[in-house]
Parts: structure tokens; sequence; C-alpha cells
């Protein structure tokens, strides 16, 4: 009986010394003062790209310390900035510690990472409306006024995150683009230069605007109605993950047939029908999304200034942008999102440079139908999302191809409110338009589908205070 109780006496014994052992590893992990050192890093997956590109994304590296309160918010926010780069299908961080590390207060752990790549080289074609509005060709439909994209791209070139690629565009706009972006001058791709050169010819151009409608005109018995070229080398610094400074410098030349500035004037400006110079540019970004396609916590800063005219006789201008985004999570599967855009031109701007709502970038929902165009033009847009079916992973077994038998899909409810205004130049034809220098609202509601590849499908209906109602369909997330 003696040899019984003291059996179980030794079990219990070691079954509380285990709980406290528990406790008091627990309680290191929950102590702010627990300190984790990052012995290695494991990656795995990466068959085209190179180690240090991912490791540039990460909030840490190997060596360095971590306190173990915060260890879960910098793995996600490690795991967000390498799917942010667009080259990875799907990422996973994980870690494990050293059992028998746990000495003064410091947990050495091992962090491993595993990516699943993206297919990085695509042919490109693609079919749009000449000024990216699609719900406003639907309305008049015309395929003069669309645009053929044909080409190839790489991305990740080099396995360096790099893209390259030759693009042509034949319809509205007959474009040829070559562009190689991301190329990295340090080891710590904290320093990067980007290269495109386009040339670009029309024989229909968008003469002005009236009635808040852009306003054609087909020369096709003029050869090359609008013809130019441009060059562009930028550099791109990246002090921190989150944070780039964006210098460029290019040179624009593009001439009009003599009938386009005999219709109108201001065109190019003073009945000019030709205008060359450089450009210079410099924007600030901070981007601290937790996507980049589809955002629903963090926020987004960007503002630019552009010179354009340097070094010429024939065009000085200048233009200043704002771009402020916030993504709030409310509740469970509940988000809020707010943008405020602002754009001034100078008063010196022809019409050819001038933005508008419902020309590309500027669709705001419930104007798409519109083109309003200002010397200063501003919106401000929000969105209520609710997630109706949370992310699912599809593995399509079927599919030999593993860079696309896996699809993830998600479904949110989307319900926005959108408001506008435009600032005309008071001695140009843009008067005519009833829309400017007047308040713009609109409400709407729509469904977003968001799926693998950074693709989001939306479909939604708006009603302007200008009294119209439309049904719309994207491609992209509104903001």
């Amino acid at each position: 009986m003696t040899g019984i109780f003291r059996k179980y006496t030794a079990t219990l014994a070691a079954i509380m010394f285990a709980v406290m052992m528990t406790a008091t590893v627990g309680a290191y992990a929950q102590n702010s003062d627990t300190i984790c050192l990052v012995n290695d890093i494991k990656i795995t997956g990466n068959k085209k790209t190179k180690q240090k590109i991912i490791l540039c994304e990460l909030e840490f590296g190997q060596g360095d310390t971590v306190s173990f309160r915060r260890l879960p918010e910098v793995l996600e926010k490690s795991r967000i900035n390498l799917q942010k780069t667009s080259i990875f299908n799907y990422v996973t961080i994980d870690y494990y510690t050293y059992g028998d590390s746990i000495k003064a207060g410091t947990n050495s752990i091992s962090v491993s990472i595993n990516v699943e790549e993206c297919w990085y080289t695509w042919p490109m074609f693609d079919v749009t409306p000449h000024n990216g509005n699609l719900n406003e060709w639907f309305a008049n439909p015309d395929f003069s006024m669309i645009d053929f994209l044909i080409g190839v791209k790489r991305y990740n070139f080099l396995g360096r995150r790099q893209s390259v690629g030759i693009m042509a565009r034949v319809g509205f706009n007959n474009v040829i683009q070559l562009s190689y972006d991301n190329v990295a001058i340090d080891k710590q791709h904290k320093h990067l230069l980007s290269f495109y050169t386009s040339i670009q010819r029309q024989n229909t151009v968008m003469l002005r605007t009236e009635d808040n409608k852009a306003k054609y005109r087909d020369f096709e018995d003029e050869t090359k109605a609008l013809h130019g070229y441009s060059y562009e080398i930028s550099y791109r610094h990246r002090p921190t993950i989150d944070m780039s400074n964006l210098f460029s410098i290019g040179y624009e030349s593009t001439s009009v047939h003599d009938s386009v500035a005999i219709l109108n004037p201001n065109f190019f400006g003073g009945g000019r029908t030709h205008i060359s110079g450089l450009v210079l540019s410099y924007e600030f970004r901070l981007d601290k999304r937790n996507s980049s396609y589809y955002p629903l916590v963090g926020s987004w800063l960007s503002t630019r200034i552009q010179k354009q005219g340097i070094l010429s006789n024939s065009i000085d201008t200048y233009k200043l942008t704002l771009d402020a985004r916030k993504y709030i999570p409310l509740f469970p599967r509940q988000y809020f999102a707010v943008q405020f855009y602002g754009s001034m031109s100078s008063y010196s701007t022809p019409f050819y440079l001038m933005e508008a709502i419902g020309y590309k970038p500027n669709i705001v929902p419930g104007y798409e139908h519109n083109m309003i165009s200002g010397r200063c033009v501003s919106y401000v847009k929000s969105s209520y999302k609710f997630e109706l079916i949370r992310q699912h992973i599809v593995h399509l077994k079927w599919l030999p191809l593993e860079k696309f038998n896996k699809i993830h899909y998600a479904v949110y409810l989307n319900a926005f409110a959108n408001a506008g205004y435009t600032t005309p130049k008071t001695d140009d034809v843009l008067c005519k338009n009833d829309m400017s220098d007047t308040f713009l609202g609109a409400l709407g509601i729509g469904v977003d589908l968001v799926t693998y590849y950074d693709r989001v499908l939306s479909a939604f209906v708006t009603h302007n205070i200008q009294g119209g109602t439309y049904v719309g369909v994207g491609f992209k997330s509104s903001f």
C-alpha cells in the first residue's frame, strides 16, 4: 500500500512540476520583458526568387531581438509585406523556440517562411475603353473608342522583383511602350531605378468637354492627328519598407494637326500645335495597408509635385496632388474606408493635360457616365464593407499547374458614398459644363468578389444628386 501511495505521490508531483514549468514558460511569453533572439531564418518555396529579396521585406533579421509580446505582430507584418510584393500567391510564416534556451529572459527562436510563387511570364492581352471608364463605354458602345493591348511582361525578372515588358496598344490610342522596373543598385534594395519609353499616335482626339461629356473629333483623313514620344528615368529611395521617395526626370514631345488647334485653341494653349520639354517630379509614398489590391486595414498617403516644361518655350505648368486613404476594422467581418484626393494645376495648364472626374485614374462611382474637367479636382470616397463569405481556398486537383490550381476567394457587400468638386478655368470652354463648380454626390451599393492573382470583380448600382441612376461593373477595388 505504501508503495502504491508513493507511486501516485510521485506521479502527482511530476504533474504539478510540469504545470508549474508550463506556467513559468507562459509567464515568460506574456511578460513584455521577455526578449526573443532570432537565431535563424529558414526560407522554402522560392524556386525563382532570390532569398535576399524575401529578407528585405521582413521586419526583422537574423540576430535581431524582438519582444515576445510583439512577435505575432512582427511576423504578420512581415507576411503582409511579402504578400504586397505581388510576386507570391501565398505566404506563411511560423516560428518555434528552442526548449532549453530560456536564460535570463531571452528566448532563441527559429523562423520558417514558406512562399508559393506566382506565374511570372504573362502574355498581355486586354480590351479596355481608351479612358479606362468601362461603364461610360457600356452606356455608349463604340468600338473605335477601344484600346486593344498586346505584349508580354516578365515579373520578378531574374528573381530580383524586377519587371521588364514590351507593350503595344492599338485602336483609339496607338502606343508602343518599353519598361524596365525596380532595378536595385544596392544590396539592401533601398535604391532602385526604373526606365520607360513610349511612342504614341492617335487619329481620334478628345477635343473638349461639353455638357459634362467628352467630345471627340475623328481625323481619319489626316495622318497623325496627335503624335508624340516620351522618355523617363526614375529613382526610388526606400528608407523603410513602408516609405518611398520617388524622383523622376523625363522628356516629352507631343504634336497635333493644325485643325485641332483651330477647333480648340486651348488644347495645347495659345493655339499651339506642339509642346515639348523636360518633366521633373517628386512623390512621397507611405503605404501601411494590409493589401495592395483590396486593403481592409491600414493607411496610404501619397503626395506629388510635378513641373512640366523645363527649358521649354512651348509649355510651363505645374501640378500638385494629394491622395490620403484610411482603412478601419469596425467589428468582426465589418470594415470602413475613406479616401481624399485633390489635385491643383497651374492656370497655364492646357486642356490636354487637365485632370477630370470620369477619366482615369479619377473614376468616381456615380459619375462614370460623365467627364468633368477642371484646374482643381477633388473628391472623397467612403465605403462600408461586410464580409459575406470569408476567404476560402480551393484546390483544383485535376489541374496539373501548381501555380494555378490553388484558388482563394472572398465576397464582400460594399455600400459607399462619394462626393466631388472641380474648379474650371474661367477663360475656356469648360464653363459650358454645369457639373463643374458644382457639388457632386452619389450613393451606391454593390458586391465585390476578391480572388487570386490580385483580381477584384465587382457589380454595383449608384444614384447621384443630379438624378442619374446607373448599374456598373468593375475589375479592381474602387480605392
